[in-house]
């Protein structure tokens, strides 16, 4: 699972719900709030799009200091969904969303036994494969205005737990990653960080999307 952006840590250990200003507030209504709504709607995320801002749990806004326009902005709505907002002071896009009510990875070495049970448990409740999971995360793909020509052809893993002496376990989540056709894939297999990519996790007991992630596309763009 791709780390979530540093900003999302700074946020859970230092909550900041005061804006700063009246260019930060117009940047909230302008344009986080209706990207999130929509975002909510499309993907048919389990949270009221009519949320009130007021009862927002974390939200910041950055705009750059170098001269450059646009800024990054994050906020957690009150059931516990990031998003994450990148802008280039023209345009702006979801860079990426989180549920953080779910888990798709555990380390349980020193985990108690009762713990390691009730983790080993999750996948009971899986409902996909890896063929179906695949089909439920290329539509999430689509909705958000993707297209599979711009992009190599996609892989799936299904996330998973570990514990001591090499001990693993399935868990219900797939992530996929697509990565731009202009990506040379020995690149993605040296690890470099910064190749265009798409990445999504779905859930395997609902079918919801869980996590999204555009990384290094042009802000505005579908590819």
């Amino acid at each position: 699972m791709k780390i979530i952006a540093l900003t999302f840590v700074f946020l859970f250990l230092f909550p900041a719900l005061v804006l700063g200003g009246e260019k930060e507030d117009g940047f909230l209504k302008e344009h986080m709030i209706p990207l999130a709504r929509a975002f909510i709607k499309r993907n048919h995320v389990p949270c009221n799009p009519d949320f009130e801002t007021n009862k927002l749990i974390r939200l910041k806004v950055d705009f750059f200091d170098d001269g450059r326009p646009g800024c990054l902005a994050t906020m957690m709505t009150q059931d516990r969904f990031w998003f994450d907002f990148q802008s280039d002071g023209k345009k702006t896009d979801i860079r990426s969303f989180h549920s953080s009510n779910v888990r798709t990875y555990y380390e349980l070495d020193d985990a108690p036994k009762e713990k390691i049970e009730a983790v080993k448990a999750l996948n009971l409740r899986n409902k996909l494969n890896l063929t179906n999971a695949l089909q439920v995360a290329k539509q999430y793909f689509q909705l958000q205005g993707h297209d599979e020509k711009n992009f190599h052809p996609p892989t799936i893993r299904q996330c998973y737990w570990i514990g001591k002496d090499e001990v693993w376990g399935n868990l219900p989540y797939y992530e996929v990653e697509w990565y731009r056709k202009d990506v040379n894939l020995a690149d993605r297999s040296k690890g470099i960080t910064t190749l265009p990519e798409v990445s999504i996790t779905v859930s395997g007991v609902d079918s919801s999307l869980i996590y999204y992630l555009r990384s290094n596309l042009p802000i505005g763009s579908d590819f």
